[in-house]
């Protein structure tokens, strides 16, 4: 009977450990993008968003979590080149966690984003 109750303890303790499907989309688009491979990490940050947008009972980490989403998202459109895109991935990051890293690269984004648009008129 005492093993079954530190089975029981062991295999609940591993669960909840684990990383859901979202953080392992998360991790795997940094990887991406670590290896210069911009479209395969936009590719995972959408899957990434996804899960946490149909996820119910939502808590302030999963809030946290989208906002960082959205925030990787804008800095792998910049990379690219993709200013409208990045620009309303870190608008959806600074509206959920309005903290100082997600402005900067908001107005970064928009700065090189009019810079583009003067330049193409």
């Amino acid at each position: 009977m005492d093993m079954k109750k530190h089975f029981y303890i062991i295999f609940l303790s591993l669960f909840f450990a684990c990383k859901s499907e979202g953080e392992l989309a998360i991790e795997r688009g940094i990887q991406f993008y670590d290896w210069g491979k911009y479209n395969q990490a936009i590719a995972e940050f959408n899957k990434s968003k996804f899960h946490q947008l149909n996820k119910r009972n939502q808590s302030y980490d999963d809030l946290q979590l989208l906002a960082q989403i959205y925030y990787n998202l804008s800095i792998t459109y910049a990379k690219l080149g993709i200013y409208d895109a990045a620009y309303q991935e870190a608008q959806h990051a600074v509206s959920l966690v309005p903290n100082k890293e997600y402005r900067e690269v908001l107005s970064l984004i928009k700065a090189k984003l009019l810079e583009t648009n003067s330049t193409n008129q």
